[in-house]
């Protein structure tokens, strides 16, 4: 599927920081595919806000290996009061004063159930951004294809328009030598016309497709026509579903993000019930009783008669549950598309077939043989221009086709969430 050497892998680069927002884009220079692609990715806010998910979910993963912060309680007990005043008492007559330190342990494994439920929470994000990732590529990919075509299309028309250029002329010549009435200098003036008409639409064609890439792209500066370099191809590819959808089993990454729900789901379930094991306290301490010096030491242990957090547990399970049912939802749709997107391409290369074996080259013929016949006064104007006209409208076609050849391609990698060579 390459275009004019150029060749997009549908492996994704990391996006930029913010700060490469800020730098124009150089539309002086054409705009090659690969360019449009790293562009895109320093630009589109869905991607940006993807990343940032990413980034959230690791400074979660951060919290998750902190171990609880230790406590020190200082106490002052039964001193005596003297006068209308408390603090009138020395300090060397209170009775029990002393600092407390305590520590919290936790059993159940609970740090490391965080930490393996933080890990699984940003390779989720991971799987999701670069789900994100896959879809806008497939976006920009499909408007920088349909700003190939508008230019293609465009140059299309001038030549046909040019070649009525050339024909008026010649039959100004042979109007001047009497070989015509002017009446079919009249007729190819007119058909001349309707391809001057023809230049405007699709310049008018050119310009929208070129807004909306830069819209796409994110970019504000929509008054600057935009050039792009790359031709609409038909390079072979030899694929087989069976392989493909093997791989996109393997790549999809909203299929491995659902994967990795389940086992964050799983992993939580593990937590929820380890959370339900009591932490214990212990605390070591000195206290000065009266002219004692003492030291204490002990352990709080909470008890859970009632809550051993039955509820959280119950809610991680069904969102287990719920993380299985919509992988396998995930897993269908994504052999669906493959299958979609499969039939998609291999109609579209038959069409693209057809018209390089026969169609072009029939309407060329049929063209230049109904010019030499005109040109030699064998036959009148009409089915020159009925030829024309249908070499014009296969050419169209073929265009289009190509383009819808190029499309499937890109769906097809979509499907498969990677790169199909030639």
């Amino acid at each position: 599927m390459c275009c004019s050497g150029q060749h997009a892998s549908a492996q994704t680069p990391v996006p930029q920081s913010p700060a490469a927002q800020t730098t124009p884009l150089d539309l002086s220079v054409p705009l090659t595919l690969e360019r449009v692609m790293t562009r895109f990715l320093e630009r589109n806010l869905s991607v940006e806000a993807a990343r940032y998910r990413v980034e959230s979910t690791r400074a979660d993963q951060i919290a998750a290996r902190i171990r609880p912060n230790p406590s020190l309680l200082l106490t002052a007990e039964n001193f005596k009061v003297q006068g209308t005043s408390p603090f009138t008492v020395p300090f060397g007559r209170l009775y029990e004063i002393g600092p407390t330190y305590s520590q919290t342990i936790e059993l159940g494994g609970k740090r490391r159930l965080r930490t393996e439920v933080a890990d699984l929470s940003v390779a989720r994000a991971e799987a999701e951004f670069a789900d994100v990732v896959r879809q806008r590529m497939t976006d920009i990919r499909q408007a920088w294809y349909e700003a190939v075509l508008a230019r293609q299309l465009l140059s299309l028309t001038l030549e046909q328009r040019g070649y009525f250029d050339d024909l008026v002329k010649l039959n100004q010549v042979r109007l001047e030598e009497g070989a015509i009435a002017g009446s079919e200098l009249l007729k190819v003036k007119l058909e001349r016309v309707k391809f001057v008409s023809a230049v405007s639409q699709a310049e008018l064609a050119v310009r929208q497709a070129g807004i909306r890439l830069l819209e796409i792209l994110g970019e504000t500066n929509l008054e600057t026509p935009v050039t792009v370099a790359g031709e609409l191809g038909a390079t072979p590819i030899a694929i087989d579903l069976a392989v493909l959808k093997q791989k996109a089993l393997s790549n999809r990454p909203d299929l491995q993000a659902a994967e990795r729900n389940i086992a964050l789901a799983e992993r939580r379930i593990a937590l929820e019930k380890a959370r339900g094991i009591p932490d214990i306290t212990p605390f070591a301490g000195y206290k000065r009783v009266g002219v004692d010096n003492t030291v204490q030491f002990g352990v709080t242990i909470p008890l859970r008669f009632y809550n051993k957090n039955q509820a959280e547990i119950a809610r991680a399970i069904a969102d287990e549950k719920v993380a299985e049912s919509e992988t396998r939802l995930v897993r269908n749709r994504v052999l669906a598309e493959v299958e979609a997107a499969y039939r998609a391409y291999e109609t579209a290369r038959a069409q693209v077939e057809t018209f390089q074996h026969e169609l072009l080259t029939q309407a060329d013929e049929a063209r230049d043989v109904a010019q030499f016949a005109y040109r030699e006064g064998a036959t009148d104007l009409l089915p020159l221009l009925e030829a024309q006209r249908t070499r014009t409208d296969i050419r169209q076609q073929y265009l289009r086709t190509l383009f819808d050849y190029q499309v499937s391609i890109l769906r097809l990698e979509a499907a498969v969430g990677g790169e199909i060579k030639p």
